[in-house]
């Protein structure tokens, strides 16, 4: 009697290979339906199993086959793995065009079932409560399952990775229980993944689910090893969704040295920022606003269609961010702001880059660059500097959730994504077309970055930003220095006069009014936009209605870590 094994795979890498040798060695396979067609193609013999097959589920044959694979028992006589030979172990048999294609009776499958072999693509698509359990991916599932049960007997192949090996013990009849063991948790493992996005899909689409499932289950798939972690002496590895979710998911570069951990998760940060500015600004928004007597109004923002937006980030920390009406001017803008740490640096522009953007952005050492796309002429440019990684994406996308791995756990949140539910105009004087929008800007900034944050903008540019402070006074202080430095540094180039650091301040918290505030305001500030809610309050409004300063109070924190 011929030992049996099940090939019925989606991902038909290196299967050809280990079904001749399966078939070499003595073995009996059964399959059906595009794998049975491949084998066919490929000359391979094969028995056509009927309850394997695409069209609808025959129980009868089903229940055959899992009575196979359930009682399959290796102790028996004729059932051991030992590499038994058809005379010439590197061909195939005579008869090889009456095994090809043989159908095998529903009525007579008997023997054992020592060896399955199946691997499915996860769900990209919603299900239906119709199509689920009838599905014959559902079945498959669920003779992977009962081959696990069964898995001192019976070699449960997931992932194409252990042919090899599987070979090489089957043919030195080394095949360990510990081996098993092995092949069953993956295979486990590939089924948690694969009916956690059949769950996602179901949890994410019914109006009876709660806002936090019982169990989190977002399937994630190794897409690479990674050359070292955030320090030379940690390992790490990228996960992406299986689900095509997020802007990221299989992003692929165009040249460049090999990615790193702090040099994904910087391009997570910058396309990040890059698609909540779309996301929120792209289009005509307005915010419901009342001014400080009380008089209620549309705060109306102008859409950023035609505009570039141009970020750098190091370390997960925002050193520059411009706006402007095309690239080179836009990266002018960000370069300048802190120029003096531009190396290991990632870029982040929302439109393709130019030949001229190019040869000013390759002058310098970035570590990699993302942006929709690059012309070729900016390509032969970079082509100069092979180090400099290129990573187009185009997909405007953001997570609806944040999670952050504690000791014990994960904390899950909803996404933070309203930049404003409402404006208070606490000044007598209401904010100009140009300071509302410079103020949005700075807001989705200091919302992208890590608390407390306090933001200083000119012309839409950048002129000192401080993030990751223990108070919000830090921020102020901190940023109010780095502003002098950057009029220090660009002296020459300043259009506003040297009394003037910058225009806009924006705070992702409630700004108490201090001796740094009053600077900032003496320095040229004219608009202010906080959370409002300090004891300071009305001395602050009223300092700044003698100086003709704008405030707004948006009553809400966009707190991060």
């Amino acid at each position: 009697m011929s030992r049996k094994a099940i090939i019925q795979v989606e991902n038909f890498d290196k299967v050809s290979e280990f079904a001749r040798y399966l078939v070499s060695s003595g073995w009996e396979i059964l399959s059906a339906g595009k794998t049975a067609s491949f084998f066919r193609k490929e000359r391979i013999p094969f028995t056509e199993e009927q309850s394997l097959s695409d069209a609808k589920i025959d129980l009868r044959a089903s229940s055959n086959l899992m009575r196979s694979i359930i009682s399959a028992d290796i102790s028996k006589p004729n059932s051991d793995f030992r590499n038994v030979s058809l005379n010439h172990s590197d061909e195939y048999p005579a008869s090889l065009e009456a095994l090809v294609g043989n159908t095998q009776d529903t009525e007579s499958l008997t023997g054992d079932v020592f060896i399955v072999c199946m691997n499915l693509y996860l769900p990209s698509e919603p299900v239906t409560n119709t199509s689920l359990f009838y599905s014959t991916e559902f079945f498959y599932s669920t003779v992977i399952r009962n081959a696990c049960s069964n898995y001192e007997n019976v070699m449960v192949i997931t992932d194409p990775e252990d042919y090899k090996e599987s070979m090489v013990l089957l043919r030195t009849d080394n095949v360990s229980k510990e081996f098993r063991f092995y092949l069953a948790g993956k295979a486990l493992n590939f089924l948690s993944a694969y009916e956690g996005t059949l769950s996602s899909f179901i949890m994410d689409t019914s109006p009876y689910a709660p806002e936090f499932i019982p169990y989190l289950s977002f399937p994630l798939k190794k897409y690479m090893e990674l050359h070292g972690g955030s320090n030379p002496q940690q390992v790490s590895c990228l996960y992406n969704f299986t689900s095509d979710r997020g802007a990221l998911s299989g992003f692929k570069k165009l040249q460049g040295k090999e990615l790193t951990y702090n040099i994904i998760s910087d391009l997570s940060v910058v396309w990040d920022l890059i698609s909540t500015l779309f996301i929120n600004l792209k289009n005509q928004f307005t915010v419901k606003s009342i001014n400080s007597e009380g008089y209620e109004f549309t705060s109306q923002f102008t859409p950023l269609s035609g505009t570039v937006f141009t970020v750098a980030v190091k370390n997960r920390a925002i050193i520059g961010a411009a706006l402007s009406t095309n690239v080179l001017d836009s990266f002018k803008k960000t370069y300048t702001y802190d120029y003096e740490i531009i190396n290991e640096v990632v870029l982040g522009c929302s439109a393709v880059i130019d030949e001229e953007a190019a040869m000013e952005i390759a002058k310098e050492d970035f570590a990699a660059i993302i942006a929709p796309g690059f012309t070729d002429e900016a390509r032969e440019i970079f082509l100069q500097n092979k180090n400099i990684r290129l990573i187009p994406t185009a997909r405007v996308s953001i997570l609806p959730y944040e999670i952050q791995l504690i000791n014990g756990g994960l904390l899950f949140q909803s996404r933070d994504k309203v930049l404003f539910d409402h404006w208070n105009v606490k000044t007598k004087m209401r904010p100009s077309q140009k300071q509302t929008d410079e103020m949005s800007l700075g807001m989705l900034i200091a919302l992208q970055s890590r608390s407390y944050t306090a933001v200083l903008l000119r012309s839409n540019a950048i002129v000192g930003i401080s993030q990751g402070c223990t108070s919000v006074n830090k921020a102020v202080r901190n940023v109010l220095n780095e502003a002098k430095d950057y009029e220090q540094r660009n002296r020459d180039s300043n259009q506003f006069g040297a009394d003037t650091l910058a225009d806009i301040l924006v705070s992702d918290y409630a700004i108490p009014f201090t001796d740094e505030v009053r600077e900032l305001i003496e320095k040229g500030v004219t608009s202010i936009i906080q959370t409002g809610g300090t004891s300071t309050d009305d001395e602050f409004i009223k300092f700044c209605d003698e100086r003709g300063v704008v405030m707004v109070f948006t009553d809400m924190t966009h707190i991060s870590f």
